[in-house]
């Protein structure tokens, strides 16, 4: 075609224009969950359950300690882009070890790399929130409670779950005693463990009794005039006995976390669930508590692993996310 043509077709004065279509590419990064454990051994169930939540790829460090915190986390986050899906997870028997390990993670991120923490110490802030929230279901289904406010709490045990489940006891008001069951422990110890997680409470709750109570007399005469007793000691020791639960008076709600036999309390068996087991008193088993806890894991690590920017997962929230998962 003649350049004359050309231009009678288009105009002398014609532009034409080619706007650049651009493909917005998908952020293919790998959702990597850190997982701290200050165990010897990382936990398989946390590993597991960060895998089936949808992280792509889960590195365990066991035997972890706060002092390795800040190289570990600043290697972790600067190697990749801000924003980037990573989540640090705290995990481990140690729970005080766990909370300092924690902090230091927090205080080791740096903007614009800051990304989500979770804290759960051998599954103690999940499970204790599991426990408080089916107690405060249990309460309104069968007794037409609203709140637990100033009602006594009896619970037997001092270790992770234990510890969590007192401070979140006592943030709803109730008139909480901590049991120290082991018969190597002290009455020192669990009075100074008791003042340290009404701290950790904070102000305006009300103070947790640290009680020493190593035979099962002590333990029956702490707990008969309880609202509410929650066994949380360790897997496979039994702390009440049918024989001294038949002597309890009723109107009561007990939890039994535990799996293993012998069960804390005989005659509750993990597939209990507000059972009516003793005359008056409802028990729920290992079993109802684990559906829940192993749920509330989840759905905590599925919004860590695409959440961008820092965000705590800690007590506060697993109990809050516990009472909506409860209502659905």
């Amino acid at each position: 075609m003649a350049e004359r043509e050309l231009e009678s077709i288009l105009g002398k004065k014609s532009i034409i224009e080619l706007t650049p279509i651009i493909i917005k590419k998908k952020d293919n990064s790998d959702k990597i969950c850190y997982f701290f454990d200050t165990d010897d051994n990382a936990s398989p169930f946390d590993i597991n359950m960060a895998y089936d939540a949808g992280f792509d790829i889960v590195v365990p460090i066991s035997k972890m300690r706060k002092e390795f915190v800040p190289k570990l986390v600043q290697d972790a986050i600067f190697s990749r882009k801000p924003n980037a899906p990573t989540t640090f997870f705290i995990g481990g028997s140690d729970v005080k070890e766990g909370e300092d390990i924690a902090k230091q993670v927090i205080k080791s991120l740096v903007p614009p790399f800051e990304c989500p923490v979770i804290i759960d110490p051998r599954g103690s802030h999940t499970t204790a929130s599991a426990v408080v929230a089916i107690t405060l279901d249990i309460a309104n289904k069968i007794f037409g409670l609203k709140s637990l406010k100033n009602k006594k709490l009896v619970i037997l045990g001092a270790g992770p779950v234990a510890r969590i489940a007192a401070i979140l006891a006592t943030k709803i008001g109730m008139m909480t005693y901590l049991v120290e069951t082991w018969n190597r422990s002290n009455e020192d110890f669990v009075k100074k463990l008791a003042k340290e997680l009404t701290k950790e409470a904070g102000n305006n709750c009300p103070d947790i009794i640290g009680v020493f109570a190593p035979n099962i007399e002590q333990r029956f005469n702490i707990a008969k005039d309880a609202d509410i007793i929650w066994s949380l000691a360790a897997a496979g020791v039994e702390i009440l006995s049918q024989e001294w639960m038949i002597k309890l008076p009723s109107k009561k709600i007990v939890i039994d976390i535990n799996l293993v036999p012998p069960y804390g309390i005989e005659g509750i068996k993990p597939k209990h669930k507000n059972d009516e087991v003793y005359s008056g008193i409802f028990c729920t088993g290992a079993l109802a508590l684990g559906r829940l806890k192993a749920n509330l894991e989840s759905q905590i690590l599925k919004e860590a692993a695409n959440t961008k920017g820092l965000k705590i997962f800690d007590y506060n929230y697993a109990f809050q996310l516990s009472n909506n998962l409860l209502k659905k």
